[in-house]
C-alpha cells in the first residue's frame, strides 16, 4: 500500500514584501520603528503582534462556513485585510512568515496543552523556535493570557517576568503522565505569587519537543480543534490580548519600543482585565445578547463581524440569543 499526499500544489511558506510591510504596519511596529538588537526585536515584534492581534476562537463559531484555513495567503487576510485574530496554529503560522521575512531563523514545533488541568491534551499546540545570534527561544503568539508574551530562552530551569506579579519558567524533564520517566521534553510553567513564595505552586502550561512540524501535522491539529466534538475549541468562545504602553523607562530602549501592562481575556460570557502587579481580573463587561458580545468584541478585542459572520453563530450552540433578531 502506498500513500500519497492529499494536495500535490506547492504550500506557500513566505510572505511578498508587500505583505510583510502590511503584517508590520498592521501591528504598528514599521520596519522604520524595529530595534537594532535582534533580541530586543523579537520581544517587541511579539507584544506588538498580541496586542493588535487577538488569540481568538470567534473565527471558528462567527464564520458561515465554520472552517479554518492554513494557507499562509488566507491568514493574512484573514488577520491582515479583515483584522481578525485566530488560535495557535494561524497565528505562530503567519508569525513565523513575517520572522522568516526579516531574516530570523524558525522551527515550527508541536505541543501537549495543560493549563493548569489534571491532564495533557494530544497534540495540538504550535510553537516557534527561534535562533538569535545562536541561541534559542521560544516564541509563542498564540497562547492567549497566559502565554509567556516574551522570547522564553530555550534553557532547561530558565526563569523570566511575564506580567508581574507572574513568572514563568522553562524545563527539560519528563512529566508525571509519562510512563518511562527517562523521557524528557520541554515544559512551560508559571506562577502567581506576589511575594515570590517558594510555596505557591508552579502551573504546567504546556510541553513540546525540538521536532519540526510540517504542515500536514497543523493541518491535523488545526482539524480537531475546529470540528472535533471534544476539543475544548468547540464549546467554548474566548478572546484575549495584550495591553502594551509605551516603554519610557528600560535602559537601551528605542522608538518603537513598548511593554507589558496588562492583559484582556473574554472567558465564560465576561470581559475581564488583569493589570500589571495584581492578579485580579477586573469584569469589565458581561454581555448577555448579541448584539452586546458583537460590540464587546469590537470594543475590546478589535474584531469586526459582518453581518454573515453573526448570523452564524445561530448554527452552533453558543449563540446568547435563541434565534437571529
Amino acid at each position: 500500500m502506498s500513500l500519497t499526499a492529499g494536495n500535490s500544489t506547492p504550500q506557500k511558506t513566505s510572505l511578498s514584501e508587500e505583505q510583510l510591510d502590511r503584517v508590520l504596519e498592521h501591528i504598528d511596529y514599521p520596519r522604520s520603528r524595529h530595534a537594532a538588537d535582534p533580541l530586543r526585536r523579537l520581544h517587541q515584534l511579539m507584544l506588538h503582534h498580541i496586542a493588535r492581534v487577538p488569540f481568538e476562537n470567534v473565527g471558528i463559531h462567527y464564520n458561515p462556513t465554520h472552517q479554518l484555513s492554513l494557507d499562509l495567503d488566507d491568514l493574512f487576510d484573514k488577520i491582515v485585510v479583515r483584522s481578525k485574530g485566530g488560535y495557535c496554529v494561524e497565528l505562530n503560522a503567519l508569525f513565523a512568515a513575517v520572522l522568516r521575512g526579516l531574516g530570523y531563523t524558525v522551527l515550527t514545533v508541536g505541543g501537549r496543552v495543560r493549563a493548569g488541568t489534571p491532564n495533557y491534551t494530544g497534540w495540538s499546540h504550535m510553537c516557534l523556535i527561534v535562533t538569535v545570534d545562536g541561541a534559542k527561544y521560544v516564541a509563542d503568539v498564540g497562547y492567549g493570557g497566559d502565554a509567556a508574551m516574551r522570547p522564553m530562552p530555550l534553557v532547561s530551569g530558565a526563569e523570566f517576568p511575564v506580567l508581574a506579579p507572574r513568572r514563568g519558567r522553562l524545563e527539560y524533564r519528563s512529566i508525571d503522565l509519562h510512563s518511562d520517566p527517562s523521557q524528557r521534553l520541554w515544559v512551560y510553567s508559571t506562577r502567581d505569587s506576589p511575594d515570590d513564595d517558594p510555596a505557591v505552586p508552579w502551573v504546567e502550561q504546556y510541553c513540546f519537543v525540538e521536532l519540526e512540524y510540517l504542515r500536514p501535522d497543523y493541518n491535523q491539529i488545526n482539524y480537531y480543534c475546529s470540528n472535533h466534538p471534544d476539543s475544548f475549541f468547540m464549546s467554548h468562545l474566548l478572546a484575549a490580548r495584550a495591553l502594551v504602553e509605551a516603554d519610557d523607562d528600560t535602559p537601551g530602549r528605542e522608538g518603537g519600543d513598548v511593554r507589558l501592562v496588562g492583559v484582556l481575556t473574554y472567558w465564560n460570557d465576561e470581559v475581564r482585565r488583569r493589570s500589571e502587579g495584581s492578579t485580579e481580573r477586573q469584569v469589565l463587561e458581561r454581555p448577555s445578547t448579541e448584539a452586546e458580545r458583537v460590540a464587546a468584541f469590537d470594543k475590546w478585542f478589535r474584531i469586526p463581524l459582518t453581518e454573515a459572520d453573526r448570523q452564524s453563530i445561530f448554527s452552533t450552540r453558543l449563540a446568547l440569543d435563541k434565534s437571529p433578531a
